[in-house]
């Protein structure tokens, strides 16, 4: 803060013909008294504001308890990295426009979370919080499964899935420069490649244009499985995701994979040409590769 307090310590012509310079001390005096002042009060307002945390801590803090709250087994997944949630969301927003009927109106928060410590993620789960109008929000869970291989999430708050297999197809992508060496320059490559990619997603009769978030939302390597980088990117209808990619490389070609983060038809071109026409989904079950659920919940006040 830059406090202002007017002419301090003027200079006045003293009986004996010299300055008298006891205003500029005393002013002096003045002045760095109020900055202790001042000084003292910041320093007792930052301790009532972590003794009392923002609202937007505490619904970080629901959404985390949400996550630490699954157990994730896997016959056929050996890694027990790869059955652990990362320890930061990978993206968070909201989005205050966006109505669901029925009451349920604005997402207030949301976060982005991968499956596996390390490596292509295993799964994506996003929670959103809704308001809702006459009620309590609603966390809402979105589960995308990554891998073919199977494994279980249960929360103990009763959201199970159970998915059996995966929708994501990697393929080549044509026309791309061999991957750099350097890995600062592979995100520049990874980056213009990403743009070559449009989305768009169709609510009603109406088509969205979702834009490519500049940056990726998360990035990798795995090299027992051949990947020298890879990252994933994220098509947005605003700040929401509906759509997301992974870019991946080994040490001679770059491949590519789409899958949903919505329910809705979603429309995807590459170089402008028509690439992908997703159906809308006609349902929501526990061993489907992409799904849904929610319940109500209390925000801290």
């Amino acid at each position: 803060m830059l406090v202002c307090f007017g002419a301090l310590g003027t200079a006045r012509q003293a009986p004996w013909g010299g300055c008298d310079r006891r205003r500029p001390r005393f002013a002096m005096t003045l002045l760095l008294g109020g900055l202790v002042l001042m000084t003292s009060a910041a320093s007792l307002r930052g301790q009532d504001e972590q003794a009392e945390p923002s609202k937007a801590d505490s619904r970080m803090k629901v959404m985390r308890e949400a996550i630490d709250k699954f157990r994730v087994t896997s016959a056929e997944i050996k890694s027990e990295g790869d059955l652990k949630f990362s320890e930061r969301p990978l993206l968070r927003y909201n989005d205050q426009t966006r109505e669901s009927g029925q009451g349920i109106q604005g997402v207030l928060d949301a976060t982005v979370w991968r499956l596996g410590e390390s490596g292509r993620p295993k799964a994506i789960v996003t929670l959103e919080i809704y308001q809702v109008r006459d009620g309590n929000p609603l966390l809402t869970y979105e589960f995308v499964s990554l891998t073919p291989q199977k494994f279980q999430m249960r929360n103990l708050r009763g959201p199970t899935w159970l998915p059996e297999g995966t929708q994501l197809e990697m393929a080549v992508l044509p026309g791309a420069a061999a991957p750099a060496e350097k890995a600062r320059t592979r995100l520049i490559q990874m980056r213009e490649l990403a743009r070559r990619f449009t989305a768009q997603e169709k609510l009603g009769p109406q088509k969205i244009e979702c834009r490519l978030l500049a940056q990726p939302i998360d990035r990798y390597e795995d090299g027992a499985a051949g990947i020298v980088d890879g990252a994933v990117f994220a098509f947005a209808n605003g700040t929401n995701p509906e759509m997301g990619m992974l870019l991946e490389c080994s040490d001679k070609q770059w491949s590519y994979g789409i899958f949903r983060l919505a329910s809705a038809v979603l429309f995807v071109q590459l170089d402008g040409k028509p690439l992908i026409e997703s159906r809308k989904l006609p349902g929501y079950g526990a061993n489907l590769p992409y799904t849904a659920t929610r319940h109500p919940i209390v925000l801290p006040e």
